[in-house]
C-alpha cells in the first residue's frame, strides 16, 4: 500500500478518537521520529500503535488470513498497547466470534457479494464493533481497522467516518505525502516524481487547497506548502 495513504488512514481514524495531530504531524513522527510541539505524548502513541496495527492488518489482508478472536486479540494487543486495561480480554466473546463467522462467510462468497456487498459487510462490522464496548476505550478504532482489513483484502478502497476525510484521487494522496515530506517541492518537480502533466499537478493543487488539505505559505517563489488535513471532503 502506498505510504501516504496509509498515513492518512491513520490520520483519519485517530482523528476520530480525539486525535489532533494532522496529516503533516504524523509523516513526522512516523518517519522521522519527530514529536510535534502541543501535541500529548498518549494521542502521539495512539497514532504509532495504530500504524503498527494497520501494518499488521494489510499483511493478514494479503495472506488471506481466517479470521478468528485470536488473530483479532493480536491486532488489539497492537492497538491499544499503551492503554491501562488488558487488551487480551473482551466484554462480550459471544459478539467476537458473531464478527469473525460474518467477515469469513463474507470472504468465502465475495464473487457473488461483489463490491458492494462486501462494504456492506465491512460497514456492519465496524458498527458492531464500534458499539459492542468489547474494550475498555478504543472499539472506534478496531471497528474501523476490522472494516479497512476486509476492503484491503478484496482491493477495495478504505472508507472511514471521520472528522478528517481522505482525498480520493490516489494522485491527490501522494501529491500530500510527498509534500508533507517535502514542502518545497515545485509543481514540476511534482509532476516528474508522480508522472503525471504539469496542468494536471495544478488541478490537484487546486483542489487540495480549496478544501484546506494545502495551504501556500510565502510566494509561488520562495514559499513552501503546509499539508493542514481538513474536514471538507474532496
Amino acid at each position: 500500500m502506498d505510504k501516504s495513504l496509509l498515513y492518512a488512514i491513520v490520520t483519519a481514524s485517530s482523528a476520530a478518537e480525539g486525535s489532533s495531530l494532522n496529516l503533516e504531524q504524523n509523516f513526522k513522527l512516523f518517519d522521522q521520529g519527530v514529536s510535534s510541539e502541543g501535541k500529548t505524548i498518549s494521542e502521539q502513541l495512539m497514532n504509532l500503535d495504530l500504524l503498527d496495527a494497520y501494518r499488521a492488518a494489510i499483511k493478514d489482508a494479503e495472506s488471506h488470513q481466517v479470521w478468528s478472536g485470536y488473530r483479532i486479540k493480536l491486532l488489539a494487543a497492537k492497538v491499544f498497547r499503551n492503554r491501562s486495561f488488558e487488551s487480551g480480554k473482551v466484554n462480550d466473546e459471544d459478539v467476537l466470534q458473531t464478527v469473525c463467522h460474518d467477515a469469513n462467510e463474507a470472504r468465502m462468497h465475495f464473487r457473488s457479494l461483489g463490491e458492494e456487498g462486501l462494504r456492506k459487510v465491512a460497514s456492519q462490522i465496524c458498527k458492531t464493533v464500534s458499539k459492542a464496548d468489547l474494550w475498555p476505550e478504543g472499539n472506534g478504532l478496531m471497528g474501523r481497522l476490522l472494516a479497512n482489513m476486509i476492503e484491503f483484502e478484496f482491493g477495495l478502497r478504505p472508507s472511514i467516518d471521520s472528522k478528517i476525510k481522505i482525498p480520493k484521487a490516489d494522485n491527490a494522496i501522494r501529491i500530500l505525502g510527498i509534500l508533507a515530506a517535502h514542502p518545497r517541492r515545485t509543481t514540476a518537480d511534482l509532476a516528474q516524481e508522480i508522472g503525471i502533466s504539469d496542468k494536471g499537478v495544478e488541478k490537484h493543487l487546486a483542489k487540495l487547497k480549496k478544501n484546506g488539505f494545502l495551504r501556500r505559505i510565502g510566494p509561488d517563489k520562495g514559499g513552501f506548502w503546509l499539508v493542514t488535513g481538513s474536514q471538507t471532503k474532496l
